[in-house]
């Protein structure tokens, strides 16, 4: 194990607390989770990193919480009592259908090769009823715009940040309200929800957290919940 997760949980933390933007994301993130099933569901959370959201924010708002990524970067030992670790595919997850109540996704999406699949295997695992929640960044936030509008414009994959632990951060894609539109137009689901969350600068703490309605297409992050 190269990493202690005790210390990269300490240090990413850290970085939390300072930014306004990651810590109303996760709090948001942590309410939702807590709404399912009164605080007593079966949760997934596809693509875990080393785990800090899962650790400090959902952990404590459900029953179960099952963690998955492709790779194993935290410490299981480490995890609270109700957490386990499995190295999973998110294309092609192991779980039976309907397994779990909620199952949510932290800037993952903007990575994977399929978004579409992605997405339909988390409807797959998840029962009737229940919650997916995946966030990702919106590729028409003000950053974004401000680099259009001085001729350097993001072009994918871009690297978007190095991490410790995971590396570079490079982004396959980025999704503007349109495209999310588009994208969950080809599934099956109830009932969902497209929220723009941080309408600002998150790097300097300059912003609305969660702007009204007229600001939200040009939000640094969007939150999309479906209900299947």
């Amino acid at each position: 194990m190269k990493n202690d997760i005790r210390k990269q949980i300490e240090i990413r933390e850290q970085k939390v607390r300072k930014s306004r933007f990651h810590r109303i994301s996760r709090e948001r993130i942590a309410s939702i989770i807590r709404s399912i099933k009164d605080g007593q569901g079966r949760i997934l959370e596809v693509g875990c990193g080393h785990a800090d959201v899962a650790a400090r924010y959902v952990a404590p708002n459900c029953k179960e919480l099952v963690i998955t990524d492709k790779q194993q970067l935290c410490d299981p030992s480490a995890l609270p009592k109700n957490t386990c670790f499995m190295e999973e595919d998110s294309m092609q997850l192991s779980f039976a259908d309907e397994s779990f109540d909620g199952i949510y996704s932290v800037e993952v999406i903007e990575h994977v090769p399929d978004p579409e699949q992605f997405l339909r295997e988390g409807l797959r695992v998840l029962r009737t009823g229940g919650t997916l929640l995946f966030t990702t960044p919106n590729r028409h936030r003000l950053t974004a715009l401000a680099r259009w509008l001085t001729g350097k414009p993001l072009r994918f994959p871009h690297t978007y940040a190095h991490d410790t632990v995971l590396g570079d951060i490079t982004h396959i894609r980025e999704f503007s309200l349109g495209d999310l539109h588009n994208l969950l137009e080809g599934l099956t689901f109830s009932q969902k929800e497209i929220k723009g969350i941080y309408f600002g600068v998150p790097q300097f703490n300059i912003g609305i957290g969660l702007p009204p309605s007229m600001m939200q297409r040009f939000a640094f992050n969007w939150h999309v919940r479906l209900i299947k």
